[in-house]
This record gives C-alpha cells, sequence and structure tokens, in this order.
C-alpha cells in the first residue's frame, strides 16, 4: 500500500484527539453526578439543596416568581461565607479569625 505524507496535517493525531475528547465526555456526566458542579460559581438565581445525606443538588430556578417566593423572609449571605457539614449537621458560619491569630477560611482551604 502506497502512504500518502502530507505536509503539516497528521490524520492520527487528529484521530486520537477526537476519540480522546470523547471518552472525556463520556466520563464527565459521572464526576458531575457526585455533586460537582463544572461552574463553581453562582449564576443569577442559582440554587444549591444540601440533602439530609450530606450530598448536593444544584439548580437554576428560571421561573422568577418561583424565585421570589423562596428568598422571602430569607437572609442574604455575605461574602466570607462558610458552609460545612460535620457530625451529621449542617453548619453555616462567617469567615472568622481563629486563635491562632489565622483566618478560618485560609487554614481550611490553604492548610495556612
Amino acid at each position: 500500500m502506497l502512504k500518502v505524507k502530507q505536509k503539516g496535517f497528521n490524520m492520527k493525531m487528529l484521530n486520537n484527539v477526537i476519540v480522546a475528547a470523547v471518552l472525556m465526555a463520556s466520563f464527565a456526566p459521572l464526576a458531575f453526578a457526585q455533586g460537582e458542579t463544572p461552574d463553581p460559581t453562582f449564576g443569577e438565581n442559582t440554587m444549591t439543596f444540601t440533602k439530609p445525606d450530606g450530598s448536593v443538588a444544584r439548580k437554576t430556578i428560571t421561573d422568577t416568581a418561583m424565585a421570589k417566593m423562596m428568598t422571602e423572609g430569607a437572609t442574604p449571605m455575605m461574602a466570607g461565607h462558610v458552609m460545612m457539614m460535620h457530625d451529621g449537621k449542617m453548619y453555616s458560619m462567617p469567615d472568622h479569625m481563629m486563635p491562632n491569630g489565622k483566618m478560618m477560611s485560609d487554614m481550611a482551604l490553604y492548610n495556612k
């Protein structure tokens, strides 16, 4: 069989890239099903619900009337707020200085 070389274009490489992309896309739903989300930021009307078992569900509320009803009587969270599951209970606390003089978030997130 005669092999034809093309300048600057490798068909085998393109094939490998396509196969790798398909494989990565097929595993993404498995990772995100565990409560992880591809975008950790909150957009407008994004809701996160922590279930009693500690798993997390996330959804964007598209019905503006529903979003308004959900937020009636709710307290806005300030920046620097921490949520943590511990001993089967969900805790909500503002970031604060620990007795050692370091911020709680720095110690927990960055091992500082």
